[in-house]
């Protein structure tokens, strides 16, 4: 019972001060404390897993006492026989202790004067090291206490700075590296003798199956009621608050409990969370709708339109595209559209209240109105859509070689672009329902009065006109104004605020303006600096939030070197395979197929002849030898054994003991192999080197095409590290290691390749290679983007002076963002590289707008023009950044740092774009912005400009008083209006 691994409690600490130690006195109390809670938790022994004692000739197996779990307090707690002295420390001063050590380490039967012979040392100094080797590996040694020694902390700890030199000393010497592997586990990478601080450690606690009344953990349904026993217990014992709990003030403690159901369950918590929070973003962005438009019936179109978008484009990338696969990247598309959607919703629908008031002409008829709604949101939509859409495009350009952005890029793009035909005809024909049936009514709050009142906002008419569809009694708003009912309709003061107040009150006045065009660009200094310190990711990708205690295990475990109880990354040393060019890619199109890789390229001269077998005992040799591959501390006999598997050596020694044969084999060497491997399944085992021979059967009769041999490295399979630190401390070094390789290598053998075993980017020669390219995709999505952006402005505009102003704001907006992501501690990984691929297409949304309202203002000075631009897109402008606002708010809350990370980075965008465009561009363009000639023959000798009429339907004249631009429709009118 309880021998098998149920599951596992992993533990990490970490000092709460930077300069802290774990192993100082309130550190151990601490890991103390934590230590007696999981081990006094009642039915403890009931759940532990535990050793297996051998019993009598007969080699029965009885359950044992509970296995001691690994924890570094056996450094520090002990028995008077555990008595680590300054003695000990001295004794690494012997003069060529290593030599020293090293030979008494193979010759453990030896005495002083043996090795004083074989070594050339005083025999007084080789008396002191072989003394520190038996307190180190004798019977009741150093090593064994901590490897399976048994604390509660009971007494006071040995001498910290003792212990702790002593570690150091170890942990620094080549001769004893045997043991560096197990004192990784628990002491950081800063730890040594100059540094005997260790911010980080580790804790390992085990538990057994299978469970009392239980025989066996193998079948499913019995496996799973054992995992909900422990759960259960676990739940019910509290034990989470060891790593959740508040009462931790020296160190902070995280976990990864590996039970398939705790970890399902804490993975569900994060799912739900993120799954409420990705909703809120739908939910709001309806309200605001309903809030702007005032119409529930347009709030669902808007929905509606934004599904269409969403699905339209997926069955156009299926069916036309036969793209038919979906990456995660496009569950971001919904945000995206979201925003996007509802943006060109407020632009369309406040163009058609503004018809409203653009006089009888503009009002004739529904057609000439919405023809007039057409020229003038039509083409503003137009341009920031395509400005958008190529931004995902050239996305979708630069990442060739990265199918799932490819794909993400194309699919963003259709969405967008239909997301503007559906504005265009759905969203057009649902207003023209909502015009001729709902616009007149009564709010829906009057269904709650049932009387014919009229007083009130929301009562307008009479509540009884709530449900009439007669055209003789319920009035267009087209055919009010078309009467000239529009001069009574005032209209709100939030929108008048836009208008004429926000930022038309900073822009009117020369100073104001002036200041804050000067307040902007103070901004831009230190953001500029800011960009300048953005580096490539120096730190482990994080997947859930700094206080998640799974994402704080996690980046613990980058604090340490690879470590007796961590899984290594196995690398593969390949032959067989064509060196140059391993795969043959014609005609592939990871586009339409993701799996398709091509296929693979062969070694015709490949042969296992006798130079080959030779050529390969060799590079296993070379491996054994080598200082890139872990050496792993057997608990069996306290030996060092490298982590090499070479089936070569297995197959010798087959060939030369079971055959007597000699070795290497030199004729049919491949029937020979098949005979071993035929040997050992007849045997009843099971051949353990099938994935280290590539086995074809060529014209009937069997070959080898490749093969290769395998070693651990010393790179931590669940840690996660960065792609410079990947790429300097590991990859170059085994691509030297294998250069060294290779200059001795066998025609028949031919070169050698290195890979790791694992798919996708699981494998970190992968992950660093895709994390390098986001870094250049990233420089080339922001400067493709501001290409693309300029182009559209010109052809909006066609103006150079409006275009270079406007990308003078967009670059700024594109700057002050990064600028605020690198001083909020971001640096340039993959999910960056993402945002910055998609920042130039969010960036020119509000810019485009203003700055194609301002050239097509009818009016000639700057001032008024920048007045007209704020009229006509001010209030648009800013609930499109409310919703972009409010969607990107929520996703930036998201637990999943993917989706936080881009949500923060969308919130920063839009919120800057807005401000930008607001106190920067328009200021500039009310300065130095182009005017019509007709506008500058009014000008007044002092610059600021003259009335001048405005070429509009109604008889509108702009005027300045004192500086401030007011619209006055008609002497008549003006005194209704005031």
């Amino acid at each position: 019972q309880q021998s098998e691994e149920l599951a596992q409690a992993l533990f990490s600490f970490m000092a709460e001060d930077s300069d802290g130690d774990a192993f100082s006195l309130r550190g151990l109390d601490e890991l103390c404390e934590l230590h007696n809670l999981m081990l006094g938790a009642n039915g403890y022994a009931d759940y532990c897993q535990r050793e297996v004692v051998v019993q009598g000739e007969a080699h029965t197996e009885e359950m044992g006492e509970c296995k001691p779990p690994l924890t570094p307090l056996t450094f520090f707690f002990g028995d008077a026989s555990y008595d680590p002295s300054e003695d000990d420390v001295a004794a690494f001063d012997v003069e060529n202790f290593d030599e020293v050590m090293s030979w008494a380490l193979a010759n453990p039967l030896a005495s002083a004067s043996d090795a004083a012979a074989a070594t050339g040392c005083a025999q007084t100094e080789c008396e002191r090291v072989l003394d520190l080797r038996s307190r180190l590996n004798g019977p009741g040694g150093f090593l064994n206490h901590w490897l399976s020694g048994r604390t509660r902390c009971e007494g006071t700890p040995k001498n910290l700075r003792t212990v702790k030199r002593l570690v150091a000393k170890i942990r620094g010497s080549p001769s004893l590296s045997v043991y560096g592997s197990f004192i990784n586990t628990f002491f950081d990478k800063g730890f040594s003798f100059d540094n005997l601080r260790s911010r980080y450690t580790r804790s390992f606690y085990e538990y057994g199956a299978p469970l009392d009344g239980f025989t066996s953990y193998i079948t499913s349904s019995e496996k799973g009621d054992q995992d909900k026993m422990f759960v259960d217990w676990w739940d019910d014992e509290n034990l989470r608050r060891a790593y959740t709990g508040s009462g931790w003030e020296e160190l902070q403690p995280s976990a990864l409990i590996t039970s398939p159901k705790l970890l399902l369950r804490e993975f569900l918590k994060v799912a739900t969370y993120d799954g409420i929070l990705a909703i809120v973003p739908i939910a709001a962005v309806f309200l605001i709708v309903w809030l702007h438009t005032g119409s529930l019936l347009l709030a669902f179109a808007t929905l509606a339109e934004q599904v269409l978008s969403l699905t339209t484009a997926l069955f156009f990338t299926a069916g036309v595209l036969q793209i038919k696969w979906l990456s995660f990247q496009h569950f971001l598309a919904l945000y995206i559209v979201l925003a996007i959607g509802a943006d060109d919703v407020f632009v369309f629908v406040d163009a058609w209240r503004q018809s409203f008031y653009a006089g009888p002409d503009v009002n004739r008829d529904l057609a000439t109105r919405m023809s007039w709604v057409y020229r003038r949101a039509g083409l503003a939509m137009l341009i920031t859509s395509l400005t958008t859409c190529a931004s995902f495009i050239a996305m979708a350009l630069s990442s060739r070689e990265i199918p799932d952005l490819q794909n993400f890029g194309i699919f963003t793009a259709l969405v967008i672009a239909i997301d503007y035909a559906l504005v265009m005809t759905w969203l057009t024909a649902i207003v023209v329902i909502w015009h001729n049936n709902f616009e007149m009514k009564p709010g829906l709050c009057c269904a709650c009065c049932g009387t014919a009142d009229s007083g009130g906002k929301c009562c307008r008419g009479g509540c009884d006109l709530l449900c009439t569809y007669e055209r003789a009694e319920l009035a267009t708003s087209t055919q009010v104004a078309q009467s000239g009912g529009a001069a009574s309709v005032a209209k709100s003061r939030f929108t008048r605020f836009f208008e004429d107040g926000f930022p038309f009150r900073i822009v009117r006045n020369r100073w104001s303006r002036a200041t804050s065009i000067v307040l902007m660009l103070a901004v831009l200094g230190p953001m500029i600096w800011q960009v300048s310190l953005l580096e490539p990711q120096t730190n482990p990708q994080q997947f859930l939030p700094d206080d998640h205690p799974f994402q704080r295990f996690t980046d613990a475990n980058a604090q340490f070197y690879t470590s007796n109880e961590d899984e290594t990354v196995v690398v593969s040393i390949v032959w067989g395979i064509d060196e140059s060019a391993p795969l043959d890619t014609g005609g592939v199109n990871r586009l339409l197929d993701p799996e398709d890789k091509g296929s693979v390229n062969y070694n015709p001269s490949f042969a296992l002849d006798a130079a080959a077998q030779e050529a390969m005992l060799d590079a296993c040799a070379r491996l054994e030898a080598s200082d890139l591959v872990f050496s792993k501390l057997s608990s069996v006999d306290d030996t060092e054994h490298k982590e090499v598997w070479c089936w070569i050596r297995e197959f010798r020694l087959w060939v030369v003991g079971a055959q007597s044969s000699s070795f290497p084999v030199q004729s049919n060497v491949v029937q020979t192999v098949l005979d071993w491997r035929d040997a050992v399944v007849a045997g009843g085992n099971e051949f353990p080197w099938s994935q280290d021979l590539g086995f074809a059967d060529s014209l009937g009769q069997a070959t080898i095409l490749w093969t290769r041999v395998r070693a651990g490295t010393k790179l931590n399979k669940n840690a996660f590290f960065p792609a410079n630190e990947i790429r300097s401390d590991y990859y170059e070094k085994w691509e030297a290691w294998l250069d060294g390789l290779n200059a001795n290598a066998t025609a028949s053998l031919g070169l050698a390749m290195q890979t790791l075993e694992e798919e996708g980017t699981a494998n970190k020669w992968v992950y660093m290679v895709l994390q390098e390219l986001y870094t250049r995709m990233a420089a080339v999505g922001v400067g493709v983007g501001l290409a693309v952006a300029a182009v559209v402005l010109l052809c909006a505009t066609r103006n150079f002076i409006a275009s270079f102003l406007c990308m003078v704001s967009i670059a700024s907006v594109l700057l002050t963002v990064i600028g605020c992501t690198v001083a909020m501690g971001w640096q340039l990984g993959s999910s960056e590289a993402l945002c910055f691929m998609t920042l130039t297409g969010f960036a020119v949304d509000y810019v485009v707008h203003l700055a194609h309202s301002y050239m097509e203002s009818g009016s000639g000075a700057a001032l008024a023009r920048t007045h007209d631009a704020l009229r006509d897109m001010g209030i648009s402008v800013f609930w499109g950044m409310a919703t972009s606002f409010v969607a990107a708010l929520a996703l930036s809350l998201c637990q999943l740092q993917f989706l936080s990370k881009f949500g923060s980075f969308f919130l920063l965008t839009v919120s800057f774009a807005f401000v930008w465009s607001m106190l920067f561009l328009m200021p500039l363009l009310a300065a130095i912005g182009p005017r019509s000639e007709e506008g500058a023959s009014l000008a007044k000798p002092d610059g600021s400009p003259q009335p001048v009429v405005r070429a509009t339907a109604t008889d509108e004249t702009e005027a300045d008083h004192s500086g401030v631009g007011i619209r006055v429709a008609s002497s008549t009118s003006c005194k209704q209006s005031v």
